[in-house]
This record gives structure tokens, C-alpha cells and sequence, in this order.
């Protein structure tokens, strides 16, 4: 959004005390208005055909059509609308489920007023925003998904009879991802000779000559 830009939330809570509390703290910014409230996911589609907001901050828990549903519907409709999720405690599986269906970030409900702002003023602006808690088990979920790929990789090269170390086969999903030897190096903290060397030892192994080469294997045999 551009500079002095008003934005425009919708609050969409099951909690009446909660949620006119959360309009009470955002009329006091200059730049933030809430353009509607609801107590459930069904109201708040409704009420979008009347005004698009910029954001919505959603409860995850509500009756009837809850949070995930809820938001599952408006990206369909309106993916243009930022829809960050809120939640009284940190649960693994919805956040992940969450973030799966289109949602543009978590806030813990206990976040401190400026935080509060601040996240709505970051995804009115496209930026995805997490509390500390959401944060961190969004980390966690993608190192597991990374291990996972690591180790489908090493059984798919074992059953060709090839063995890569686990920094090299670190190094060959990176390499899927398209990650240049700098990013390699600085998310491995390792110098960019040492990497050089890591992909060396890939292409003997895999016997291919280059990076293009070995990265159509790799996907060849994840296929």
C-alpha cells in the first residue's frame, strides 16, 4: 500500500468482548479503520460483498464455519485480501493447516497493542506476519519437511548404489532449490571453496559434469 494509505480490517471473532476490544484498540491509530465485524465465518463472506477489506484478522476457533474454513473461502474469492489468523494458544496442526490454505500469517491473541498494529500495517503491505510461538513452529515444520526430502533422496541414490554423505546430500536438495553456491555457504556457514568442493564430490558420485546435469538427475529420480 502506498504511503498514507488508509487500511481497511474486518474483525472476525466469536468473542463480542474480544473482538470490540480490538476495535477499540485500532480506533485509536490514524491509518488503520475497521470497516466491519462478525461473530462467524458465514457473516463475514456476507459482508465482503459490501467492502473489500485489506486485512481480516480471523479466529481460528468459532462455530459452524471456523477460521480455516472461513479462510479457505475468501482467498478463493478475494485473494487480494490478507487474512492473518488469531488464536489463544499455539497449536501445531492448525497453524500448519493454516498456512497450507492460503492464511498470511499467525498472532498469538495475547500480543502486546503495538505488535498488534505494527502486524496489520505488515500484512495490509504484503509481508507475512507470525508471532514468536507461530514463528517458531513454522521452523520447525519446514526442517522436518527438509529432513523428509533428505531422506527419500538417500534411499532413491541407495537403490542406485550411490552414497552421499548427509552434508552432501544437504547440499544436493539446496541444489534442487536452485540455491547458488553463496546462499549454500552462508546457510551452512561454510566458505564457498568448501562447498565448491561438497558439489565436486556430488558430480563424481552422481557422474554427471555439471550443475544443470546433476540437478536433472536428481529430479529424474525423485519422480
Amino acid at each position: 500500500m502506498g504511503a498514507g494509505s488508509l487500511i481497511k480490517v474486518m474483525l472476525v471473532d466469536d468473542q463480542r468482548l474480544f473482538r470490540e476490544g480490538l476495535e477499540a484498540l485500532i480506533r485509536g491509530t490514524n491509518d488503520i479503520r475497521v470497516i466491519g465485524m462478525a461473530d462467524n465465518g458465514e457473516d463475514s463472506i456476507a459482508m465482503l460483498e459490501n467492502e473489500i477489506p485489506d486485512v481480516v484478522l480471523m479466529d481460528i476457533h468459532m462455530p459452524g464455519k471456523d477460521g480455516i474454513k472461513t479462510t479457505v473461502h475468501i482467498k478463493e474469492l478475494y485473494p487480494s485480501i490478507s487474512v492473518v489468523m488469531l488464536t489463544s494458544f499455539a497449536d501445531d496442526e492448525l497453524i500448519i493447516r493454516g498456512i497450507n490454505v492460503g492464511a498470511d500469517g499467525f498472532l498469538l491473541k495475547d500480543l502486546n497493542p503495538d505488535n498488534l498494529t505494527r502486524s496489520i500495517r505488515d500484512a495490509a503491505n504484503g509481508q507475512y506476519v507470525l508471532s514468536g510461538e507461530a514463528a517458531r513452529i513454522l521452523v520447525t515444520y519446514v526442517r522436518e519437511l527438509t529432513l523428509d526430502k533428505e531422506q527419500i533422496l538417500r534411499k532413491r541414490l541407495e537403490n542406485r548404489g550411490i552414497s552421499l554423505t548427509k552434508r552432501e546430500l544437504t547440499i544436493a536438495n539446496m541444489l534442487l532449490s536452485g540455491d547458488t553456491n553463496k546462499t549454500i555457504a552462508q546457510e551452512l556457514y561454510l566458505g564457498e571453496g568448501t562447498v565448491k568442493n561438497y558439489i565436486s564430490s556430488i558430480y563424481h558420485k552422481l557422474n554427471t559434469q555439471n550443475r544443470k546435469g546433476t540437478v536433472q538427475y536428481l529430479r529424474h529420480i525423485l519422480t
